[in-house]
């Protein structure tokens, strides 16, 4: 792995490759729970073994764009791929929007204070026996 600390930080800086780099984690499964648990076929598995070990590859080279600091806490790379991670979270088209009308008792029936315990806060509990008839 023969990439200066300087290219692999300017990669790093820049959002179009954290990008990048999530779309490898995605595409080889690093994240995923793709497996063949049990499976007597070693070809499958060699295979997406090898797809995650060349995308852990291209973490540790991404990785070597933090600062010496970082390096030595981090040297597995986690603080990297929590950047990847992060970018792809806070893309836009990523990001599931609620419309602002929508809240979470607007299916309910009837308004606010028709229903039993709606009381307003100064009436709390000041009437509960049962009324008969």
């Amino acid at each position: 792995m023969s990439l200066p600390a300087e290219d692999a930080a300017f990669l790093l800086g820049r959002v179009e490759f954290r990008r990048f780099l999530h779309a490898a984690i995605q595409a080889a499964g690093l994240l995923g729970h793709h497996g063949m648990a049990g499976s007597t076929q070693e070809g499958p598995l060699a295979f997406l073994e090898g797809r995650r070990s060349l995308c852990l590859d291209l973490v540790a080279l991404a990785h070597r764009g933090q600062d010496e600091a970082t390096r030595q806490r981090d040297p597995l790379g986690l603080t990297t791929m929590q950047a990847v991670i992060q970018t792809a979270l806070s893309a836009k088209d990523f990001r599931l929007e609620r419309p602002a009308s929508l809240t979470r008792y607007d299916e309910l029936p009837g308004e606010p204070g028709d229903g039993p315990g709606d009381e307003p806060a100064g009436n709390l509990g000041a009437d509960r026996r049962p009324r008969t008839g």
